[in-house]
């Protein structure tokens, strides 16, 4: 998506989807009535910024009605426009909270295109007045446009737990259930029924191997799918408790029976869990009134891209060891039994997943401690003091320590496309897949990346072969994000 440069494009275009190629993309609309006033008043005051002018159509909105009732207001032809300036500014913020609702609930895509994400975002920036409400204007460094992607961000939630409580029960069936779990989702409900993370790790060694055995056709909108055979059973526990050794696990081998509770307890797990974050909040329409909690503060001061900055500049102070299992852990999404098969041989002090654990916990709470301190000094006014305003912050810094892990494997997988890309028009002939269909493309990818991987995080030859699920799951998820990427690799190529 091309961004918006020119403040009348800002304040006058409105984002729009139209089919491209087979698919969708995304083009700017102009709205010639909003395009024609915008520019008037650009011309009447040419120094003026975006956000003075963002903050010039909430005040006027403000002032025509003090006392704002988003359900009895009389509309007038200026409030209109004022409305509209405003939705048309918050375009940008739409799409990205969008974009991040889409990634975040990974389980749901089959259901929620980003289309329908940026819609819902749009209704609420539609009422700019109910939307920035608890927003301070008395304070001239509060970012609107932060402000607006929190709220915006938390509305898309918000109305998705109301309409999707029964469906995220009834949806699937136990194996289809099963079928549409990811290995973070996973982790998380078996760690919310108080399961210890060596139990853990072994109901998520049972799932994989259903997962990668138990391939079978069938379409999101079937609300069944029959359980394995018994041939598939007994692949899957053979699978099992082949992975059982290999990794070294503490644990006996188990029979057909035993995989099949295994995989009815995930099931179970995962329901509840579903269930259990998509509880209806409160009513939608009281939700904007309520407090900003620390961390909406914090984003008011700061940009997200500032605070993944000061996350970025503190990673790189951890020793080599912390950052490789961070990457692999954050990056990779490895579990800390696989870490520790991966690292045990240069790391005497990393043999088990307890031994993992400790470290990763320690690594974490110094990062978040250190991020804090840097906080304080950039905000004194807005100073996190005290245990409980740490402990506030604490799920979203992780959201950015994650992010920054992430950012490291897709620059990987960026630099490979770029190279290879380079290199077959330089030789003429398809070196990466790029000419290729796109299950080539995604075996050069792995291929490469496992090499990198190696290289960069220095650690044992063919290691990225024990978590080969792992990294074509996250070239899935890159080729999702940016497939514009891959596709420039060819179209550089066909010129």
């Amino acid at each position: 998506m091309k961004k918006r440069e020119d403040i009348v494009q800002k304040f006058s275009t409105f984002l729009r989807f139209v089919d491209y190629k087979g698919g969708q993309k995304t083009t700017w609309q102009a709205d010639p009535q909003l395009e024609r006033h915008m520019k008037s008043l650009v011309e009447s005051d040419p120094e003026a910024k975006e956000e003075f002018w963002t903050r010039h159509f909430l005040k006027s909105l403000r002032e025509l009605f003090p006392q704002e009732s988003t359900h009895s207001m009389q509309f007038s032809t200026t409030t209109s426009k004022i409305e509209k300036h405003l939705s048309a500014y918050l375009q940008e913020a739409c799409i990205w909270a969008a974009q991040k609702t889409h990634q975040k609930y990974n389980f749901l895509r089959h259901k929620y295109a980003i289309e329908e994400y940026f819609q819902i975002a749009c209704s609420f920036a539609n009422l700019p007045a109910k939307l920035f409400k608890s927003f301070n204007l008395d304070r001239p460094n509060s970012n609107l446009e932060a402000y607006a992607k929190t709220a915006i961000l938390r509305f898309i939630r918000d109305k998705i737990y109301q309409q999707d409580i029964e469906a995220k029960r009834v949806k699937f069936s136990e194996h289809g259930l099963l079928k549409d779990l990811n290995n973070k989702e996973l982790q998380e409900a078996l760690a919310s029924t108080g399961l210890k993370q060596p139990q853990i790790d072994l109901y998520r060694l049972a799932w994989q191997c259903f997962d990668e055995i138990y391939q079978v056709k069938q379409t999101f909108s079937s609300q069944s799918l029959a359980p394995p055979n018994q041939e598939y059973l007994k692949q899957i526990t053979s699978c099992y408790n082949d992975r059982l050794k290999n990794l070294n696990f503490s644990a006996t081998p188990v029979n057909e029976e035993k995989i099949k509770a295994m995989l009815q307890i995930c099931t179970q797990a995962a329901r509840d869990y579903r269930t259990k974050n998509f509880l209806p909040l409160q009513d939608f329409e009281t939700m904007s009134d309520s407090m900003p909690t620390l961390w909406d503060t914090i984003v008011q001061e700061e940009e997200r891209e500032q605070v993944q900055l000061i996350v970025s500049r503190l990673f790189e102070s951890i020793p080599e060891p912390g950052q490789t299992m961070l990457k692999l852990w954050q990056g990779l999404n490895l579990t800390q039994t696989e870490i520790a098969t991966v690292m045990k041989n240069k790391y005497p002090e990393l043999q088990k997943q307890y031994q993992v654990n400790r470290h990763l916990s320690r690594y974490t709470r110094n990062l978040l401690r250190d991020f804090v301190s840097e906080w304080n000094k950039i905000n004194p006014e807005f100073s996190l003091n005290d245990e409980k305003d740490i402990a506030r912050v604490k799920e979203s810094f992780e959201e950015c320590l994650e992010s920054h892990c992430k950012r490291f494997v897709y620059s990987l997988i960026e630099r490979i496309i770029e190279e290879r890309s380079c290199e077959e028009k330089r030789e003429k002939k398809p070196i990466l897949g790029l000419y290729n269909p796109k299950k080539e493309v995604k075996r050069s990818l792995r291929d490469n990346l496992n090499i990198k991987l190696e290289k960069l995080l220095n650690i044992p030859v063919n290691s990225p072969i024990l978590f080969q699920d792992k990294i074509a799951n996250l070239i899935e998820e890159w080729l999702r994000i940016k497939p514009h990427k891959a596709e420039s690799g060819v179209r550089e190529n066909d010129t």
